[in-house]
C-alpha cells in the first residue's frame, strides 16, 4: 500500500511539473511602429511583455537590442517602465542605413527575435506604405495581417510546441514510473 501511495505521489509530481516545464516563456508585442526607419533618428519603441503570451509581467530589466546584418555591430537600448504593468519604452536609434535584426531582451525569460528591418538613409525616398523598414518576408507577412502588426518574430518558440513538449515529458516520466512499479509488482507476485 505504501508503494502505491508513493507511485501516486510521483505521478502527481510529474503531472504538476509539466506546466512548469512548458511555461517560462514570454511574448513581446510591439506597439505601433513607424512604417520606415531612418539612420540616425531616435524612435521611442513601446512594447508589452506577457508571460505565456497572456499575463503582463513586471521585469527588473528589459531592452531592445539591434544587430547590423552587415557588420555584426550590436547596440542595446534599455527599456523603461511606462504605464500599465508589463509595458516598456526603449529609445532606439539605428546608427547606419542597411539591414538590422532586432530583438526584445526579456530579463530572465531570454531574448525574443522581432524580425529584420531595412533602415534607410536619412531623407531617402519612401517605400510603399505599410512595408517600409521591413524585410521582404516581413512585408509579405504584414500584408496578410492587420496593420497593427508590423514585424515578424522568426525563430520565436510557438506556445503550443512548448506545451506539447512539456506534456510529452510528463507522460514519459509517468510511463517510466508506472512501468517500474508494474515490473516490481509482477516480480513480487511471482515470488
Amino acid at each position: 500500500m505504501a508503494r502505491l501511495a508513493a507511485l501516486i505521489a510521483a505521478l502527481l509530481l510529474v503531472a504538476l511539473a509539466a506546466p512548469a516545464a512548458a511555461g517560462g516563456w514570454a511574448v513581446t508585442t510591439l506597439d505601433a511602429v513607424p512604417d520606415r526607419f531612418e539612420a540616425g533618428r531616435v524612435y521611442d519603441i513601446g512594447y508589452t511583455i506577457r508571460q505565456h503570451g497572456v499575463t503582463p509581467v513586471d521585469l527588473a530589466s528589459t531592452a531592445i537590442r539591434i544587430t547590423s546584418t552587415d557588420s555584426g555591430k550590436q547596440l542595446t537600448f534599455d527599456g523603461r517602465k511606462n504605464g500599465a504593468v508589463g509595458h516598456y519604452v526603449a529609445r532606439v536609434s539605428f546608427p547606419a542605413a542597411g539591414g538590422w535584426k532586432w530583438e526584445a531582451l526579456q530579463d530572465w525569460f531570454g531574448p525574443q527575435p522581432l524580425g529584420e528591418l531595412e533602415v534607410a538613409q536619412p531623407g531617402a525616398a519612401q517605400a510603399p506604405a505599410g512595408t517600409a523598414g521591413l524585410s521582404a518576408e516581413a512585408a509579405a507577412a504584414s500584408a496578410r495581417r492587420p496593420d497593427s502588426i508590423r514585424a515578424t518574430a522568426p525563430g520565436a518558440p510557438a506556445p503550443n510546441a512548448l506545451l506539447i513538449a512539456g506534456l510529452l515529458i510528463a507522460l514519459a516520466g509517468a510511463a517510466v514510473l508506472f512501468g517500474g512499479s508494474l515490473a516490481t509488482a509482477t516480480t513480487r507476485a511471482r515470488t
